[in-house]
This record gives C-alpha cells, sequence and structure tokens, in this order.
C-alpha cells in the first residue's frame, strides 16, 4: 500500500513538472507499461492531439509486445509531429514487429531524411540490409554509426558480420577484436569470439569458469620467455575476482610450449605467482599447475588447430 500511494505522489509530481515527455520516460524505464497505458490514455482523453502522449502510448503497446495495437497511435504522432525523427523511427520497429519489411525500411530512411544523426534509424537501417544479405548497404549504415558514436556495440558486432558475409577475411578479423576490445563480456562476446577461433585467431577464447561461460583475451609472454605480456594480464584479473567471488572454485592453469616443457613450466608458474601476489588471499592450493612441451589441439567446429605456444583454464568446484 505504501509502495502504491508513493508511485501516485511521484506521478502527481511528475504532471506537475511537465506533463508527457517527463511521465512518458518514467513508464519506460520502470516497464510499467500497462500502467503507462492508462494514465497516458486518461491524458489523451484531456488533450486527444498531445503527440508526446500518443506516442508513448505506442512505445508501451510495442512493449508488450502488441504492435497491431501501437502502430496506429504512433502514425498519429507522427501526424500531430511529422518533423519528430524519433516518432517517425519507431513507426518502423512497428512495421518490423508486424514483419511489414517496405514500410519498415521507408521509415527510418524517412526519419534519416529529418534527422541525419539519427543513430537508431542508420543502425536499423543496417540490420535490415543485413537481414536481406545486401552486405555492402549494411556496412555502409554500420558505419555511418560507429561514425556518430564510435562504441555502439550492436554496429561494431554486425560490423564484423557484414564483412563476413562480403568474404573480407582480414578486415572481419580485425574487426571482431576491436568488438572484444571494447565489449569482452556476454553472449555477443562469446559469439565474437568463436568466429575468430573459426579463422584460426586465438586472440580470444572462451572458458568455462566453474558454472559460467567467460571470454577471457589469450595471456602472451616475451619471445622465448616466462615474462608476461600487459595485455593478457586483465584476464588473471577477471579469474581472480571470480574466485574471490567463489572461495569454492579452483583453476588449473595449463601452459602448453612446443618443444620446450621447460618453458612451459617457468610460465605456468608465473601465471600462479602474478595471480597469488595480485591476491594473497587466494590459498596457492585452489591453482594447481599444468605443463606440456606440446602444442595443444583445440577443435573449434569441424575444424582441429594445434597451438604451439597456449594457456588454458580448467575449473573445478569443490
Amino acid at each position: 500500500m505504501k509502495k502504491f500511494i508513493a508511485t501516485l505522489l511521484l506521478v502527481s509530481v511528475l504532471f506537475a513538472a511537465g506533463c508527457a515527455q517527463v511521465i512518458g520516460p518514467y513508464y519506460l524505464e520502470q516497464e510499467q507499461y500497462e500502467e503507462g497505458i492508462r494514465v497516458m490514455g486518461d491524458q489523451l482523453k484531456e488533450n486527444p492531439d498531445d503527440a508526446a502522449s500518443t506516442y508513448y502510448v505506442g512505445r508501451y503497446y510495442l512493449a508488450l509486445n502488441k504492435p497491431k495495437q501501437g502502430l496506429p497511435y504512433l502514425q498519429k504522432a507522427v501526424s500531430l509531429d511529422p518533423e519528430n525523427a524519433d516518432y517517425v523511427f519507431w513507426t518502423g520497429v512497428a512495421y518490423w514487429a508486424m514483419m511489414d519489411f517496405d514500410r519498415e525500411k521507408a521509415a527510418y530512411e524517412k526519419a534519416i531524411s529529418l534527422d541525419p544523426n539519427h543513430i537508431s534509424a542508420h543502425l536499423y537501417l543496417g540490420h535490415g540490409y543485413a537481414d536481406r544479405g545486401e552486405w555492402a548497404q549494411a556496412l555502409k549504415q554500420y558505419d555511418v554509426v560507429l561514425k556518430l558514436d564510435p562504441y555502439n556495440p550492436e554496429a561494431l558486432y554486425n560490423r564484423a558480420r557484414t564483412l563476413r558475409g562480403l568474404d573480407k577475411t582480414s578486415d572481419e578479423i580485425a574487426a571482431w577484436k576491436r568488438f572484444l576490445e571494447y565489449y569482452p563480456d556476454g553472449s555477443m562476446a562469446m559469439t565474437a569470439t568463436e568466429q575468430l577461433n573459426l579463422h584460426g585467431d586465438f586472440t580470444y577464447r572462451n572458458h568455462i569458469i566453474g558454472k559460467r561461460n567467460v571470454t577471457l583475451r589469450s595471456l602472451a609472454f616475451k619471445p622465448g620467455t616466462s615474462v608476461l605480456d600487459a595485455d593478457g594480464r586483465a584476464s588473471l584479473e577477471v579469474l581472480s575476482a571470480m574466485m574471490q567471488v567463489n572461495r569454492e572454485l579452483t583453476v588449473n592453469i595449463v601452459v602448453y610450449v612446443k618443444g620446450n616443457a621447460s618453458l612451459a613450466k617457468a610460465r605456468v608458474n608465473a601465471v600462479r605467482d602474478y595471480m597469488l601476489n595480485s591476491n594473497p588471499d587466494i590459498e596457492r592450493s585452489r591453482l594447481p599447475l599444468s605443463w606440456f612441451g606440446t602444442a595443444e589441439n583445440v577443435q573449434v567446429g569441424d575444424r582441429t588447430f594445434a597451438l604451439d605456444q597456449s594457456v588454458s583454464f580448467i575449473t573445478e568446484v569443490r
């Protein structure tokens, strides 16, 4: 009851502060879509030509996966404020949800004509081209997005996909690495890593750490030594953090150096020493070591790659 009263008071404050432009985003952020439809619907009864209220009701229906109910509101918002690129863009999203791809594309193009810097319209237009296999057009749109927003994760990821579609392998590999440099976590990172590995590039690898799948940048050393390169140290920090959170986690560090078992042993000890020195509360027994004077054979899809020098991690939960 107290929460309900507090919500009512907050809504009252928002109404007083500035109508739909303030209230509308609130229900989106709180994921209270049905309540948003009710409240904004009451607003529309009082002012049926309020473009912002009309737009947000359409957005709420889209969020509820009801594009047929939402589209008329979005279309009306456009008719009330035809120069608003956001309103036009979201009609495109509704058309996409209804599988009307020609109108979807036209909506994004219209939004871009109103606002040439509309990132979402360029991004979604790129997605549409990619879905149709029009890779060159998709690449052009993703490049526009990245010019406006260099760290946009969807554009970085899908740009690599388009380069694969264009059979530009070296550019594709560089694009996957660029994405992973900024976004090394999550399902998209795992897929990006799989694509890299399929090309025989193991700069990043996916590991099962305890019960989680984790993408880690591969460890590297100064040539012929056991001195860790700086780039891979972040991976050890990730592992250490996971071990500190889960005190039952044991990580077996495994190093391969083809034809040089003594160097493999020196490297595996260097890795453990780095982790223990950085995190003295991790027990030494939780970091067992294995080393081999052979290449590591890695299965990726239907191919097997021999890595002459590598570090991998095998974990168990006690």
